[in-house]
């Protein structure tokens, strides 16, 4: 190999380096868009991800504690159960079609709480897969804990937030 050939190969190589670095730092720095730069959207609103899927996908696995399945099957739904409250966390930092839903994505606090949601349903799966009382018991203190927290923090007037019911008055700059 010539050394002009070594050389064009060399920075070649460098080239490819820093611009695939360069792509990836530009990545994380766009993958928390800021409030009003959203290239998705839910097609409905987080309360309505919140009752629809969170709701539905917790009540199961808070039950399991003081009443485990009886079955295989029973324990595979409760297993489904928790991925679906993993993938409820990230979903609930992508805005959809509610009043106070860009409001709630840009704030810190919303973000950590989804953030504990999905990591309780990871949580959960494991527990479930292990058949483990105790550790069920302990991802249903958890999950407890986050939503009651979640619900203080930003949304105490209202807890279903207008799915079963209208929300709440807010200042303009919330929504």
């Amino acid at each position: 190999m010539s050394r002009f050939t070594r050389t064009t190969a060399i920075v070649s190589l460098f080239t490819v380096i820093l611009a695939s670095g360069c792509e990836h730092s530009a990545y994380l720095e766009s993958s928390r868009p800021v409030e009003d730069n959203w290239s998705i959207m839910l097609p409905v609103s987080l309360n309505e991800v919140m009752v629809a899927l969170v709701n539905d996908a917790a009540d199961p696995i808070w039950h399991a504690d003081w009443e485990p399945p009886a079955n295989e099957a029973g324990w595979r739904a409760l297993e489904r159960h928790a991925y679906q409250l993993e993938i409820a966390g990230t979903l609930l930092t992508v805005p959809g079609t509610g009043p106070l839903d860009r409001y709630w994505v840009s704030n810190p606090q919303w973000i950590y709480y989804a953030e504990r949601l999905s990591a309780t349903g990871a949580k959960a799966r494991e527990a479930l897969a292990q058949r483990d009382n105790a550790a069920i018991r302990a991802v249903g203190n958890e999950l407890v804990e986050v939503c009651e927290g979640c619900h203080i923090a930003l949304k105490p007037d209202e807890p279903t937030g207008g799915k079963y019911g209208e929300l709440p008055p807010h200042s303009d700059d919330r929504e």
